[in-house]
């Protein structure tokens, strides 16, 4: 009795908030409704409208979105754990909260304007704001085109997580590698730097592709599927010395694009240089997995070239 109602009863009512609520047509409505209510399909009625329900929900989360950072939110997330500053004045008096900044980008997700909405104290949303300022994003998403959007980003400080974090980084500020820096956050490519970005190696490592080689191991599931091929990376330099906005041009599974980004993301840098100033960077990597026999368990690498 119970199932009959739900079919009876419930199942158009909602079918028809659905229908209002997604692009299919009110045509389209009428029909799966009298689909729904034909004897031969009683028993199935049910799960035709489940599948149907979730089958609509994806494909409306799917086109339409708000704008997201270019590297996707888990790489986003380590990237703040590795860029944030806490202003040292504001640590020591225990100042604590949350600053949120609302923004809109345009269709190609330029950011065209911002604001803090939310404020600790001006140290502090001035730190939060130049984190903000160092994320590249994706459009917003409608009907499966890039739009004008909004959105929010927000930022937790917290004295008590922030040693923590700073103990586990092993660093509480950055210490950048070259003063001056160029302020307006323009980013330059390899072509037009004065000076080259290089990597900061040590003694241990001759080169990039050294380096690589032997701090980048194998994935387990690539090395058995005998899986072999390119991770292609796009990020930027920043004047500070270290990496964002790390994209995967070219991807290959098995978690060897994963392994590349990690491997990236513990690269440390000279930056470009324009004028005298430190300036930020676009740099692209090439890194190339191929079971080695010299080294069970890692892979030779191939430094790509910066654009």
């Amino acid at each position: 009795m119970g199932l009959r109602m739900t079919c009876n009863y419930i199942l158009p009512i909602l079918l028809f908030f659905l229908c209002k609520i997604t692009i299919i047509s009110d045509n389209s409505y009428t029909f799966i409704l009298e689909t729904l209510t034909m004897d031969k399909m009683k028993y199935n009625r049910l799960s035709i409208f489940v599948l149907l329900f979730f089958t609509l929900i994806v494909t409306t989360i799917a086109q339409n979105s708000n704008p997201k950072p270019i590297s996707g939110n888990k790489i986003t997330k380590r990237f703040i754990k590795t860029h944030m500053d806490y202003p040292e004045a504001d640590l020591q008096k225990n100042t604590q909260g949350t600053v949120k900044i609302s923004f809109s980008t345009d269709k190609l997700g330029n950011v065209t304007n911002y604001s803090i909405i939310q404020k600790v104290s001006p140290s502090i949303d001035s730190s939060a704001l130049s984190l903000f300022k160092l994320i590249l994003w994706n459009p917003a998403i409608v009907d499966g085109k890039p739009v004008s959007g909004n959105s929010e980003f927000s930022l937790k400080y917290n004295t008590k997580s922030f040693l923590k974090l700073a103990k586990r980084r092993g660093y509480k500020h950055i210490v950048p590698p070259y003063l001056p820096v160029d302020t307006s956050g323009n980013i330059f490519t390899i072509k037009q730097t004065e000076t080259l970005p290089n990597a900061i190696l040590g003694t241990d490592y001759k080169s990039i592709s050294d380096y690589i080689y032997k701090n980048l191991v194998y994935p387990e599931a690539a090395s058995k599927l005998g899986l072999t091929g390119d991770v292609k990376l796009m990020f930027i330099i920043e004047t500070n010395g270290y990496p964002s906005n790390i994209v995967a041009v070219e991807h290959l599974g098995g978690g060897c694009t994963e392994e590349a980004i990690r491997i990236i993301e513990t690269m440390r840098w000279s930056p470009g240089i324009i004028n005298n100033e430190a300036v930020r960077t676009s740099y692209d990597l090439t890194i190339k997995f191929k079971k080695g026999e010299a080294k069970d368990g890692y892979i030779p690498n191939q430094q790509g070239s910066g654009i």
